[in-house]
């Protein structure tokens, strides 16, 4: 077997995943089981959005000597932690217009071949899905594909020190393809590539010097909360739970940042959990227990969208739907969504600051309050003080993720106002 296939998130393998597993090309890992071990017995390494880059740095001097012993890694996503020496982190683009998604090849390469790049510039009609900044190529590497004619979203980087870097700067290449239909054909192509396919010409131009240098995120430090209950926040370590927690907006917002597996080491039952929007499940799956205590001792969970709650909380029921995201091009068009209740969470909020777009709705339990309606009029965030002895928080909006990916500015400014109220909420709780 010649690449790995990192497993982050929940469920099955794409498709062309799994074919190329039964033929032999690939080997699944879920995350947790990657070892040094597994990356130097492979040639190819695969990685998605979802990867859990704090993980990643406790593997980072077995992924340098992966690299140097000629490894090639497809990374795709938002570069936030020093993965490997020599890289920057990601720069979104600054009050982007339409001009600057322009997706332009600069050079070819056989990861775009087989297909039109054009193709991906927009879906339906709108960009901004390919690639919203950078991941800044180093001194010596080719940028392939360009956003706005400038902006290095794709890039390849053949290393001093050995191996090889594929970047794309923007989510899974592949699932964006297959949005388009020629899925199976890129994820044909990456994985021959990573595997040791043909690259870029050695005269291909590089880039000649490195890019300026830019810090990454660091965690903010605990809070003080000795006399209060804590705000705590799981962070499962992908790029949009990153920036959206230790970004400096709201980095004050919380009392501590967690993984999810140091729940059960860190929670008290006066402390409130926040879990971020499109954390993988399998991950809060194998904390319900003790979730499930937390709120049999009267404890308070926030579970935020595209995690999937209804996995890993009691009393949870959720119906996924199809997600428009084009709905807002229809000249008058209105996404139905509404504010259904008075309650504090949503204290300064009018309708506009819960409407970006649907990924599914609840069956809430008897004597929960409904906080939110789509247009149909079926819950998609609730308050449940009814079902347990805590309280639980749910909905299927996913405004970390879309600020996290620098995408759909809705998102930030129902942050701006649900974290403060959800603060204020916090400090409400009796210790």
């Amino acid at each position: 077997m010649r690449v790995i296939w990192l497993q982050s998130g929940h469920g099955q393998p794409p498709e062309p995943v799994r074919q190329a597993e039964a033929a032999g090309h690939v080997r699944v890992i879920a995350h947790a089981d990657l070892t040094e071990a597994a990356l130097l017995a492979h040639r190819g390494l695969i990685t998605g959005m979802l990867l859990d880059q704090d993980a990643m740095m406790a593997l980072r001097p077995a992924l340098a000597r992966f690299l140097n012993a000629g490894g090639r890694w497809v990374f795709n996503g938002h570069l936030v932690r020093p993965l490997v020496e020599g890289l920057q982190p990601y720069q979104p683009i600054e009050a982007p217009k339409r001009a600057d998604f322009t997706l332009c090849q600069q050079q070819l390469h056989p990861i775009f071949s087989g297909f039109d790049l054009k193709e991906l510039e927009t879906n339906k009609g709108v960009a901004g899905f390919y690639g919203r900044g950078a991941n800044p190529p180093p001194a010596g590497a080719v940028v392939l594909n360009t956003l706005g004619g400038h902006v290095p979203v794709d890039w390849v980087w053949h290393r001093p020190a050995g191996g090889v870097i594929f970047s794309h700067a923007g989510n899974d290449l592949a699932q964006i393809a297959t949005m388009h239909k020629i899925g199976a054909q890129v994820w044909e192509n990456l994985i021959d590539w990573a595997g040791g396919g043909p690259c870029v010409a050695d005269t291909a131009p590089r880039v000649a010097t490195p890019p300026d240098a830019h810090a990454f995120t660091t965690p903010a430090r605990p809070r003080d909360t000795r006399d209060a209950p804590r705000l705590i926040a799981t962070n499962a370590g992908s790029y949009y739970q990153i920036q959206a927690l230790e970004g400096a907006r709201y980095r004050d917002s919380f009392d501590l940042v967690i993984s999810p597996e140091q729940i059960g080491a860190t929670l008290l039952p006066e402390d409130v959990l926040f879990v971020t929007c499109r954390t993988p499940p399998q991950r809060m799956i194998a904390q319900r227990a003790l979730l499930a205590a937390h709120l049999a001792a009267g404890g308070t969970i926030v579970a935020m969208g595209e995690s999937r709650s209804d996995l890993w909380l009691p009393h949870v029921a959720f119906t996924p739907v199809d997600t428009n995201w084009w709905w807002w091009l229809t000249p008058g068009a209105n996404l139905g969504v509404t504010i259904a209740s008075a309650h504090p969470l949503l204290h300064n909020m009018t309708d506009a600051h819960v409407t970006w777009h649907l990924h599914g709705y609840f069956d809430p339990p008897a004597g929960a309050q409904i906080l939110v309606r789509d247009t149909s009029g079926r819950p998609i965030a609730y308050d449940d003080r009814a079902s347990t002895p805590g309280r639980m928080i749910v909905t299927s909006l996913d405004p970390c993720y879309h600020h996290g990916s620098h995408f759909m500015p809705a998102t930030t400014r129902f942050l701006d106002t649900f974290l403060p109220n959800l603060r204020h909420l916090t400090e409400q709780v009796p210790a």
